[in-house]
């Protein structure tokens, strides 16, 4: 069996693959999984996402220390 791999950059919906002329198959099977360690790159606002975490926090009910010496004691 022959196989192509490539790896495109994506710019749009369509992506086009070139077949070699001397490619012996007339079917092909397209898969398209994203590169290993290749991110969906969404921008956010850092301090709104800690707001909201925050927030989130404070609806639970609990309370939660800024130290880290006292939040290790609690759940050891």
């Amino acid at each position: 069996m022959q196989a192509l791999r490539e790896i495109h950059e994506v710019s749009s919906d369509t992506v086009t693959i070139q077949i070699p002329k001397r490619f012996p198959y007339k079917q092909v099977e397209i898969i398209v999984l994203p590169v290993e360690g290749s991110k969906m790159i969404k921008k956010t606002n850092a301090w709104e996402t800690t707001h909201k975490i925050r927030e989130q926090l404070e609806r639970s009910g609990r309370t939660f220390s800024d130290s880290a010496e006292l939040n290790r004691a609690e759940f050891v």
